[in-house]
Order: structure tokens, then C-alpha cells, then sequence
């Protein structure tokens, strides 16, 4: 039996206590208490019931004018249950297992070395969010960062990586030059049971199977595709040369603010590396073959080995506003490293192996363009166009995506109304294939610090869009909030 859960929690309160005493000392504390709830509507499969309910400390302190320590810490629980086995039910960690998280830890130098009219060196060391690019929510340009899908629906979260990261500012901020090494590749969090879907072989974790070398005339072909339990992640071992490392320089020009950037990385969603399979012959009308049709080959996905592919990234960005309306544009040449995948199907007559490429090594580039406006009367617009879905690893496979959100608030801003509305566009099968996606969001602060939001979402697409992995979230959701 395992207390782990319960010594997170306490661990949570002691440091709380901690915490509390030295913030009359001058500690800044802050935090969130949450609880939200999501219910499937139309498929039900992914949220049919899903409770989350979160408490999160943000601590800042200052043991000297040029150093602060910062760390975002979190408890959650969500949908409560590991019960496997009758034995588990005594065991309340079990039963209501609680996650202890370190979101964020690390420790600030402002002024290292170097600290004059001229240039200023500041680092900052340990478990951190980098936060690179312009765009609101899709960063192509900022491999560096892991996603953090835990709930698919948040596009901004990020997983903190180890990391140690320069910043040289030189004169009165005219230009400033970061640097930024990290010793692991951190793999992002990814809705897996949205990825494969009802059809897993067109899930991105899936390669393009050709099937061509076992057809035959006199036979019918079945492929079945994998579940999640046939899908092993080969993640990058910690050593040198599985580093991962960038660099930009930031300047301000003509009221923008302008960087050009470097990544040397990992894509955030692995691709398939080597595939093997069965061949199983069976006759017709039997499990799985059509009735009255020629005798049938039943090709079963066994194994699936997955591998993160390795791309430089190089980026630009800008930010600023024309007249009253903001805009940006992030801009990413991607560099892959080509990966191939080894299809093998074992049989009764032998064993045949062919290789697919899983990922090309053509350079290709990903693009966001942003505009922001409030209209007068308090309407506020905003409207990105995305070339390119992270899921989408080559050049001639890329989609266009428009995402547009309108804002209103009213009652001294306590009470917003928020739309967004996302379509996608692919015309890379040799046709127009679409996609749309609607979040309606009504939130009201009853009292400072507190609100009460609730929404509906849903998403339809043909085959082959990416949107269409999430209609499964076709959901409404409910959340409580309080700010401390």
C-alpha cells in the first residue's frame, strides 16, 4: 500500500504554513483554489464525466535585491479513482489519489557579473516555462517549451523543463541577447485516446500504411488498427548529445518589438519508428472478413515503437500595433531530421518488411499572423491565421487554420460573454477538406477574486483535418474559481 499521496498533501501543508509565516516577512504569496467539471454530449467517450479540482501556490521571495527564488506549485486530483483490485479500497490514496506538482522552480540573479550603464548579465536556473513567441497560444517559432494538453481545450499551458537561461541586455535595453540550454527533452502531455480516435490507423501517431506489396486479385485485404496499449515511447535518453538548446536577440524598432531566434529541439509529438504486424488468413463471412468475397487477409497491428524526431528551428517574430488595432507574426523555418518507418508483417509464408517515410528532411515553414482590436463599445476582436497544427510534422502536409474570439464584458466587468470560433482548411489529399470549431464561455465574478464560468464546446471535421481528433470534446463544462 502506498501513503505517497497523503505525504504530498501534507508536504502541501506544512509548506503552505512555511510559506504563510515568512510572507509577513515580505514574501509575495498568491494562489487558486478550482474545481471544474466537463460532460460529454455527443460522444461522451473522452469526457463522459471528468472532475478536476486544483489548489496553487505562487511564491516569490527575495533573499537580496538581485536575486529572487520563484516556485508554482500545485495539488490536483481528477476523477479520483485507481481502484483496480478489492484490496485497494482501504487504501484512501488509492481511492482519492492526489498529484503533487512543481510547475514552476527557479532561482533568479539579476546583474550577474556584469552590472553597468553598458551591459547587464541575468540568469535564471531551474524548472521553468520559457514562454518564446508572439502568437496567442501556437508558438511554432518555440520548440523548447513541452505542451501541456492535460485538458486538450488549453492551448496556452506549458510543461516547466530544467533549464538554465542567459540574458545580456546591452545600454538602456537597445538590445538584448538570450541564451537558453536544457540537459533532457521533456515530453509534452498529450490526450492519447483523442490521437488514435474512433479510427486509429489515421491518428498522427500512425504512419501511412501501403499495403500494396501483400495485395493480390484473389484476395481481400483488413488491416486492424493498434490500441493504446500497442504504442511504446522511445524517449530521448539524458546525455549530451540529446541536449536541447536556443538562442534570440530582441530590439525595438519603429515602436515593434522584433527577435530572431534558434531552437535545436525535439518535435512534441512522437512518429512512428518501426511498426510490427500479422497476417492472419481467414475465410469469408469469418470474424472481421466480408461475406462472399475472396479469401481474406486480417493484417493485425501488434507493436508500434514511437520516436521523437529531431528539428532545428529558426525563428521570427514581431509585435507591435498599427493605429489602434495590435498585431504580431511569428514565422519558423523548420529543419527536420528525417525518420523512417520499418513496417514488418510476420505470416504463415514468412515475413515481408517495407519502409515508409515518416517524417521528411525538407525544410518547411510554419506561420502565425495575429490582429487584435476593441471595438468602441467594449467588443474585443481577436484573429489569428496558423499555418501549420503541431501535429503536422512536413511541409506538403500542412493545413490553414483561422481562429477568431469575441469578448464582451458588462456589469463593471464582472460579467464576460466569450465566442471562439476555429476552421480549418486542408488541401494537401487533393481536395478541400474542412473543420470548425465553437467554445461559447459565460463567466460571472460574483464577488473579487471569485468566478463562476461555464461553457460548451464542440468540434466537426472531415477525415483527415486535425480538428476532427477533437470531437470527442463535444462537452459542456462548469468551474468554480477563487484568486488569492
Amino acid at each position: 500500500m502506498t501513503h505517497a499521496p497523503r505525504w504530498a498533501a501534507l508536504s502541501a501543508f506544512g509548506l503552505l504554513a512555511v510559506a504563510s509565516l515568512q510572507a509577513r516577512a515580505g514574501m509575495e504569496l498568491n494562489g487558486v483554489v478550482a474545481t471544474e467539471n466537463y460532460i460529454g454530449v455527443r460522444h461522451g467517450d473522452f469526457y463522459n464525466f471528468r472532475n478536476a479540482n486544483w489548489f496553487q501556490l505562487r511564491i516569490k521571495a527575495n533573499p537580496a535585491e538581485e536575486v529572487a527564488a520563484i516556485a508554482n506549485l500545485e495539488l490536483r486530483n481528477t476523477n479520483f479513482t485507481d481502484v483496480r483490485l478489492v484490496d485497494d479500497l482501504w487504501d484512501r490514496g488509492t481511492v482519492e489519489p492526489v498529484s503533487w506538482r512543481v510547475n514552476e522552480a527557479y532561482v533568479d540573479y539579476y546583474g550577474f557579473l556584469l552590472d553597468n550603464d553598458w551591459v547587464k548579465l541575468d540568469l535564471r536556473a531551474g524548472k521553468q516555462v520559457l514562454g518564446w513567441g508572439e502568437a496567442d497560444g501556437f508558438n511554432p517559432t518555440n520548440p523548447l517549451d513541452a505542451l501541456d494538453l492535460e485538458n486538450p481545450l488549453e492551448f496556452k499551458a506549458r510543461v516547466g523543463n530544467v533549464g538554465l537561461k542567459a540574458a545580456l541586455t546591452l545600454g538602456d535595453e537597445w538590445v538584448t541577447l538570450e541564451g537558453v540550454v536544457a540537459p533532457r527533452y521533456l515530453p509534452s502531455v498529450l490526450p492519447v485516446d483523442l490521437f488514435l480516435g474512433e479510427d486509429p490507423l489515421q491518428s498522427p501517431l500512425m504512419p501511412a500504411f501501403d499495403l500494396s506489396a501483400l495485395e493480390d486479385p484473389n484476395l481481400s485485404l483488413v488491416l486492424l488498427p493498434p490500441g493504446a496499449e500497442q504504442l511504446r515511447t522511445l524517449t530521448p535518453a539524458t546525455q549530451v548529445d540529446n541536449l536541447l538548446g536556443g538562442a534570440r536577440v530582441r530590439w525595438t524598432l519603429w515602436d515593434f518589438e522584433w527577435t530572431v531566434s534558434y531552437a535545436h529541439a525535439r518535435e512534441p509529438v512522437p512518429s512512428p519508428r518501426a511498426v510490427a504486424g500479422t497476417a492472419t488468413f481467414r475465410n469469408p463471412g469469418d470474424e472481421g472478413c466480408p461475406a462472399g468475397g475472396p479469401t481474406c487477409v486480417v493484417v493485425a497491428v501488434d507493436d508500434v515503437e514511437l520516436a521523437y524526431p529531431k528539428i532545428d528551428v529558426v525563428g521570427f517574430n514581431l509585435r507591435g500595433a498599427l493605429g489602434d488595432v495590435g498585431v504580431w507574426a511569428e514565422v519558423a523555418l523548420i529543419l527536420p531530421e528525417g525518420e523512417e518507418t520499418r513496417i514488418t508483417v510476420a505470416s504463415a509464408l514468412g515475413s515481408r518488411t517495407q519502409t515508409l517515410t515518416a517524417v521528411e528532411d525538407e525544410p518547411y515553414t510554419k506561420w502565425v499572423l495575429g490582429a487584435e482590436y476593441t471595438i468602441p463599445g467594449g467588443y474585443y476582436l481577436n484573429l489569428q491565421w496558423i499555418h501549420g497544427f503541431f501535429v503536422e510534422m512536413t511541409g506538403h502536409r500542412l493545413h490553414d487554420y483561422l481562429f477568431v474570439s469575441f469578448r464582451k464584458a458588462v456589469l463593471n466587468d464582472r460579467l464576460r460573454f466569450e465566442l471562439n470560433l476555429g476552421g480549418e482548411l486542408d488541401t494537401t489529399q487533393g481536395r478541400d477538406g474542412l473543420a470548425g470549431l465553437l467554445n461559447a464561455l459565460i463567466s460571472y465574478k460574483p464577488f473579487d477574486g471569485s468566478e463562476v464560468a461555464i461553457g460548451y464546446l464542440m468540434a466537426r471535421g472531415e477525415d483527415g483535418t486535425s480538428l476532427q481528433l477533437f470531437e470527442a470534446l463535444d462537452q459542456l463544462f462548469l468551474r468554480f474559481r477563487a484568486d488569492f
